[in-house]
């Protein structure tokens, strides 16, 4: 065997040497030499490994520390979403932390979605002063977010105008949900209609404010969009402001339904009668209690 071996590499240093020969423009005591590549999976097994790690965050940063052709497919759900979240309670010590170090790196925009989680010290800290000229800047960078989650979002305190801070968002953002806003009807529906591409919306828990600015003849933009996707409204009791929504968007095409405690649902299922697949529905609590109270007293009677 050892014998076969050093025939096997004296054969093969031979004919090197003679294809180096054959080769114009190498001398002849050069050896030629055979560039061994890599192998490489194809684009598409690789693709699809990754997308079945998309939540496990180990595997996939070890898979981004293997090479740059991996590192490639997997940075985008590494930082698919940024989470932000209120660090400090006085106002001149808040600031979007995470965003210069992503911006330095260029990865704001991989981010597809961005949630700004609810405050830690009980008051809404989504407010301009969070947004210095630097984190203005870098926030501007996501240039390709579709899933959008704000906390106590208060409006009144975007006092020159909230679309200087979220209107960037206009051209790719496909899905809102804003939990617990505090504003008036007009600031909310001109919230919403920021957004043209919109097919998934969410309002949970929303505290209307009467603004000086919201008289009943004062008209609403409209609000467009494809609305083709989920409806979720959590806490709406105020058929009234219900009635708006539906009139400012205008032609609704929601294919699913999520709806807790909301007041005045036959209007919904009215918009989107030819479009409604799926439909979630919870009373309200105090309907319910009402409905049992009053089988109660008819037993009783009877």
């Amino acid at each position: 065997m050892l014998v076969a071996n050093v025939v096997w590499h004296r054969t093969g240093a031979t004919i090197d040497d003679v294809l180096a020969l054959r080769i114009p423009g190498i001398p002849y005591y050069t050896r030629a030499r055979v560039e061994r590549q890599t192998p490489r999976l194809p684009q598409e097994i690789l693709e699809m490994i990754i997308s079945n790690l998309t939540h496990n965050i180990p595997s996939l940063k070890a898979c981004a520390a293997t090479c740059f052709t991996w590192y490639n497919a997997a940075a985008p759900y590494l930082h698919h979403t940024l989470i932000l979240r209120e660090w400090h309670a006085v106002t001149t010590r808040r600031d979007l932390i995470p965003l210069a170090a992503l911006h330095q790196l260029g990865l704001l925009p991989l981010v597809k979605k961005v949630e700004f989680r609810r405050g830690i010290f009980k008051c809404p800290w989504v407010v301009p002063d969070i947004f210095g000229s630097q984190s203005l800047d870098c926030f501007s960078a996501l240039v390709n977010l579709q899933d959008l989650t704000i906390a106590d979002l208060f409006f009144s305190e975007f006092a020159s105008g909230i679309e200087k801070y979220f209107g960037h968002f206009s051209p790719t953002l496909r899905s809102i949900a804003l939990v617990r806003p505090v504003g008036s009807p007009r600031q909310l529906l001109d919230f919403l209609g920021l957004f043209p591409k919109l097919d998934d919306i969410k309002v949970a828990h929303y505290l209307a404010m009467i603004g000086t600015h919201d008289t009943p003849d004062t008209p609403r933009a409209p609000v467009w969009g494809s609305l083709r996707g989920k409806l979720t409204l959590e806490g709406f009791v105020d058929q009234r402001l219900l009635e708006e929504i539906i009139t400012s968007f205008g032609e609704m095409r929601f294919s699913s339904m999520d709806l807790d405690e909301v007041v005045g649902v036959q209007l919904l299922l009215d918009a989107c009668a030819e479009t409604l697949q799926t439909l979630r529905y919870r009373l309200d609590r105090r309907f319910t209690l009402r409905k049992r109270f009053t089988k109660r007293v008819a037993r009783h009677m009877s």
